[in-house]
């Protein structure tokens, strides 16, 4: 799961790569979306250091809470039955190409 962040100018929701690098090269904000961040650039603002360090510890928390109110992968829910049989742990007795007495 990648972090989700909100743009603090237009409030629109966002995600950016895992390591806020583009493959281009550029840095991504935590702070404002793509759209607002070529705005303020444009205008010569700065990302506010205090605020990008805030929004990351918050996309951090949202997503440990998010995983933690998930149930494991590796383990079968207990209200679910399964979808098919379990299937014997030998192959068939008989080859696939031989008919059955009805046929």
């Amino acid at each position: 799961m990648r972090l989700v962040f909100v743009c603090q100018s237009c409030g629109c929701h966002y995600l950016v790569p895992p390591a806020l690098r583009y493959p281009d090269g550029g840095r991504a904000s935590a702070v404002w979306c793509s759209v607002c961040q070529h705005a303020a650039a444009r205008r010569g603002a700065a990302e506010p250091t205090e605020l990008a360090a805030v929004a990351v510890l918050l996309a951090v928390r949202a997503l440990k809470a998010a995983l933690a109110g998930r149930p494991a992968r590796d383990q079968p829910r207990a209200d679910r039955r399964p979808t098919r049989p379990a299937r014997p742990a030998r192959g068939r007795t008989r080859p696939t190409g031989a008919r059955s007495r009805l046929a």
